[in-house]
């Protein structure tokens, strides 16, 4: 019978180290160079660039790599600019994965300008505008996974003394545009593990099996999900929302819950699966962290 009880245990242990014991680990993920016009400012692309990678570096969701840390891609960069090797894609694509991508970034920039605008006592300045599109190719089948298209102009151009100074501003929009674009792209998804504390039968903070090992942080936003189970067919029903309010470890955070805290709690209590998924931010957030 201790035997029995025994065996029971580890096997109960091994099942719980099997499914929260495995660190989910980020994305690799490497930026390429981006493509332009001939008559583009290559500093310019470069700044481009460098935003985009500094918005997704500081959603500290992936890790990224700069393909211009890697000599070998750099000369490689240079060859493809030949005619002949300028579609040569599948054998970039392969290195990149030898040296650990899991995903790559490209960027195609189709203009990149600036127009003269006069202010209300007719003082000169610039307005730049940026219309470009991201790329992110799976390194381990080279499928494209998505494509998405920015528009930085109007509302979102930055005005400058010159030209250049206006577009090299308007590329902070690019930075920004990454946080959305990541939580579109590359979303975390875990398990409320336990509900912490409860008022009126409602769920008011909750444990997650995410953490800083996934780049987690405070003040991310989930929408919680009950999985159902319709006639063996698996569905999802979206019930509630949680706002992360400390991550604890690698592996676990705890949220409060801002929306369907008696859902959860009803359905945690009948021990029923509660997914939780990154989500991105509002019209208010993306303005609000454009202004800082």
């Amino acid at each position: 019978m201790k035997l029995k009880t025994l065996m029971l245990t580890l096997s109960w242990l091994l099942g719980f180290f099997t499914m929260y014991g495995q660190v989910k680990e980020k994305p690799v993920v490497f930026v390429d160079y981006f493509d332009a016009p001939s008559n583009a400012n290559k500093a310019l692309i470069e700044t481009l660039r460098g935003k985009v990678i500094e918005g997704i570096q500081e959603t500290q969701r992936l890790q990224v790599i700069d393909v211009a840390s890697h000599a070998e891609l750099k000369d490689e960069a240079e060859r493809r600019k030949s005619e002949s090797a300028m579609g040569d894609m599948t054998a970039r694509t392969s290195e990149m994965r030898t040296l650990g991508a899991d995903y790559i970034i490209t960027g195609t920039i189709a203009t990149m300008t600036a127009t003269e605008q006069r202010d209300s006592d007719n003082k000169l300045y610039y307005k730049g505008s940026i219309h470009w599109t991201i790329k992110v190719i799976d390194a381990a089948t080279g499928t494209l996974k998505t494509t998405q298209t920015f528009d930085h102009s109007g509302f979102t151009g930055s005005r400058g003394d010159t030209r250049n100074e206006a577009i090299a501003k308007t590329c902070d929009y690019a930075k920004n545009s990454m946080d959305n674009f990541v939580n579109e792209t590359f979303p975390i998804e875990g398990l409320i593990l336990k509900v912490e504390t409860v008022k009126k039968d409602k769920a008011q903070t909750v444990y997650i099996d995410l953490g800083n090992a996934q780049g987690v942080t405070d003040g991310q936003r989930f929408n919680v999900f009950l999985e159902t189970d319709i006639a063996g067919e698996i569905g999802r029903t979206e019930i509630g929302a949680l706002s992360a309010k400390e991550v604890v470890s690698a592996q676990r955070t705890l949220c409060k819950v801002t929306k369907g805290g008696k859902e959860i709690q009803e359905a945690f209590q009948k021990g029923q699966k509660l997914i939780v998924i990154s989500r991105k931010g509002t019209v208010i957030d993306s303005f609000t962290k454009s202004l800082f």
